[in-house]
């Protein structure tokens, strides 16, 4: 199995949604730390990744809060619910993949 590491320095440009997976903000944080603010609109946090090879996975939560939709939660409401769907980017089906086989591993762990 493909290792990746936190690694908030990545280029994530270029990425792009390729998955997704089922997790609390709180699994995420307490495996990976405060993620890094993003664009303030679509995006609240997010997490970045890369493998030995220097593939790139990005982790974020797309349009959930109210920074997109006044009419969604909160971005404290969000990080508090006990399951979410966050986004998983990269510029490949087969990373991603790789990838969310990894995440699983760390999150059941």
């Amino acid at each position: 199995m493909t290792a990746f590491k936190l690694d908030l320095n990545a280029e994530t440009c270029g990425t792009s949604r390729q998955s997704q997976v089922d997790a609390s903000y709180s699994e995420l944080f307490n495996l990976f730390g405060e993620p890094l603010d993003s664009d303030g609109y679509k995006v609240s946090g997010e997490w970045s990744f890369t493998d030995s090879d220097g593939n790139v996975v990005t982790v974020y939560d797309w349009k959930s809060t109210n920074l997109y939709d006044e009419y969604y939660p909160s971005v404290e409401e969000f990080r508090a619910s006990s399951r979410a769907i966050f986004n998983i980017g990269a510029h490949s089906r087969e990373v991603a993949s790789n990838f969310l086989s990894w995440l699983n591993t760390q999150l059941k762990g």
